[in-house]
């Protein structure tokens, strides 16, 4: 048996981030995937993009730049590409190790990673359910006359694009949420202070109200509202989701909620760095622990900064509705993300805040996610 090609654990994996040159791709369905990379958020492990071996998907707007979420707490990986180019993916990222998650055994995985192993890739078979397959029944002596063939010069250069391209798309939203929530909250300045004035001479103080939330990695913070309830708002009741003018909010509070004003010193947050402009509404740790123990891909949501605004909430999915259907959204928008992705959900944000819109023929319902 070529000695490129071994079984490894979990302890094996984490192993690999003692040497920082290495780089790791891993390959699998989606489901395997998540449950091997799960465990591994402890130690900085240098994997740097998916390649599905699950069912293909069909070329087209969707089929590109999409991600995997694999771990709350750690990046969301780049799906590179579909098992039918692992050479050339593992030829332009210039890949050192190949990880293959693994419930059963995958026969027609086997003559491409022997052709990786020859060409110096080190193949790890990780099993994330049961026995480890047995190798030894596999031929793994390439015919004498093989060689990898090297990538085109275009193909290199468009595969480095788009890697660039993603690290360059987080690099400007985070620029983007520095720069736009400084310009606003300078530009409506004169709005906080008239919103802090009408609170105070209707319903006394405190003009704002923080509350504990869950972030990326699992993270809490404060996040800021001008308040809109009254003090004593959950005295009664405990904890429970706000809903379309509630009996708790004040005279001026219900008008806050109506108009989304109570939801912007929350640009404070994102200047902050603890929240984004755009992405999976933060919630409070008591219903992030409830729904993570209902469904196990809720905490998912945390692989990304939260936002103010997201998808599912410019398709209607908020408050006291489906937690399904929000949760589908926001795994649908970890996948599909990008920059510009961003952009278009904020142009929607201003259409359904100014309008009510919900229904956008261009957005297509998203699937189910896989756990």
């Amino acid at each position: 048996m070529n000695e490129s090609l071994e079984f490894a654990g979990p302890e094996r994996v984490a192993g690999l981030a003692a040497r920082p040159r290495e780089r790791i791709i891993v390959v699998g369905a989606p489901r395997d995937a998540r449950k091997l990379l799960r465990g591994l958020h402890a130690r900085p492990v240098p994997i740097i993009g998916f390649i599905d071996a699950g069912h293909h998907r069909k070329r087209g707007p969707r089929a590109h730049d999409r991600h995997l979420a694999v771990n709350p707490r750690t990046r969301p990986l780049p799906v590179l590409g579909d098992i039918d180019r692992l050479d050339e993916i593992v030829d332009l990222a210039g890949a050192t190790h190949v990880l293959v998650a693994h419930s059963r055994p995958r026969k027609h995985l086997r003559p491409r990673l022997a052709r990786l192993a020859v060409g110096g890739v080190r193949v790890h078979w990780v099993a994330v359910g049961g026995d480890a397959p047995d190798l030894t029944d596999l031929d793994l002596d390439p015919p004498a006359c093989f060689a990898r063939p090297a990538p085109a010069l275009r193909a290199i250069a468009a595969g480095a694009a788009k890697w660039l391209r993603t690290d360059g798309a987080r690099l400007a939203k985070r620029a983007t949420d520095v720069l736009v929530s400084a310009l606003a909250l300078t530009l409506l300045s004169p709005l906080f202070l008239a919103v802090a004035l009408v609170i105070m001479l209707t319903d006394g103080g405190p003009i704002f109200y923080t509350q504990e939330r869950v972030g990326q990695g699992g993270r809490r913070f404060r996040i800021i509202k001008f308040r809109s309830m009254r003090n004593d708002a959950e005295a009664a009741t405990g904890p429970i989701w706000a809903s379309d003018h509630d009996s708790r909010c004040t005279r001026v509070g219900d008008w806050l909620r109506s108009t989304n004003v109570d939801e912007l010193p929350q640009l404070f947050n994102v200047l902050k760095g603890e929240m984004s402009l755009v992405g999976p509404r933060p919630e409070r740790p008591m219903f992030v622990d409830q729904f993570g123990a209902a469904m196990p891909d809720y905490n998912l949501r945390h692989a990304v900064p939260c936002g103010m605004t997201g998808w599912a909430q410019v398709h209607g999915w908020r408050g006291r509705t489906s937690l399904r259907k929000r949760i589908q959204y926001d795994l649908d928008y970890i996948n599909r993300w990008s920059f510009w992705i961003d952009f278009r959900i904020l142009l929607m944000t201003v259409q359904h805040v100014a309008w009510g819109k919900i229904s956008w023929n261009n957005s297509p319902a998203p699937r189910k996610p896989e756990a």
